[in-house]
């Protein structure tokens, strides 16, 4: 995560205890301490790039040692913080992920793949892989829904599915930043904020038949997430 970082694509800090460092056969050598050290090809060793004074892997070997070496849920949030700032196509990415050296291809591929590319931030990226890893049929991201009697007034949620049955169930993330935050407080107030806030659950909950509210601290133990899917009845894939 260390050339993520550099490439602006790590949007987590819970890779930073280790530092990664990409060698030659001349220069490997043996992990120690925070070192962690990965052979490279010779021939992609000279291709490295230097970023803010930092001599790193290219974009598409790091996205694709990234997918391949975390788990499916830190891998996505790499792929998907390039593609939300398009920093690659995913066609691109494909590509590097099948003709790259390196092990564990299917696996950086279906991270790749599965990337939706239009959530805003790593926390909705996270908690999307944790629903699809889960067996949840893969939500639609930012999806745009109208105030019935206010047509003028539109909203986006993070997370939406729309049933066979007809059901259009919600799920949200707490950004609960915006509550500590004073810099994102509406006109430089809190209560301002948590009123907007209430009326805009109150006019989701006049379209959706179900929504889930949910945390970070919640997608990332899995469980009380899936717990509150499944009970507002999401469908899984392999419904």
């Amino acid at each position: 995560m260390t050339a993520a970082t550099m490439h602006g694509i790590n949007d987590s800090r819970r890779h930073l205890d280790d530092i990664h460092l990409m060698t030659d056969r001349r220069r490997h050598s043996h992990d120690h301490a925070r070192l962690r050290y990965h052979l490279l090809p010779d021939d992609e060793f000279d291709q490295s790039q230097v970023v803010d004074g930092v001599r790193v892997t290219p974009l598409d070997r790091t996205i694709f040692d990234c997918t391949r070496r975390l788990e499916f849920p830190d891998g996505l949030c790499v792929a998907e913080s390039a593609l939300r700032q398009s920093l690659i196509s995913r066609e691109h990415m494909t590509d590097r992920c099948r003709t790259l050296s390196g092990r564990f291809r299917r696996k950086a591929l279906r991270a790749v793949t599965l990337a939706p590319g239009g959530t805003e931030n790593g926390g909705e990226a996270y908690a999307y892989a944790v629903m699809v890893d889960e067996g949840f049929v893969p939500p639609s991201v930012q999806e745009e829904i109208i105030n019935p009697f206010d047509l003028s007034r539109r909203d986006r949620v993070d997370f939406s599915w729309h049933t066979e049955d007809g059901r259009f169930i919600v799920a949200e993330l707490d950004g609960r930043i915006k509550y500590t935050d004073p810099s994102m407080y509406k006109d430089g107030s809190l209560p301002k904020t948590i009123i907007e806030e209430k009326e805009r659950e109150e006019r989701i909950r006049l379209v959706a038949d179900d929504m889930v509210r949910f945390s970070f601290a919640e997608a990332y133990r899995r469980h009380p997430l899936t717990a509150k899917l499944a009970k507002a009845r999401v469908p899984r894939s392999d419904d």
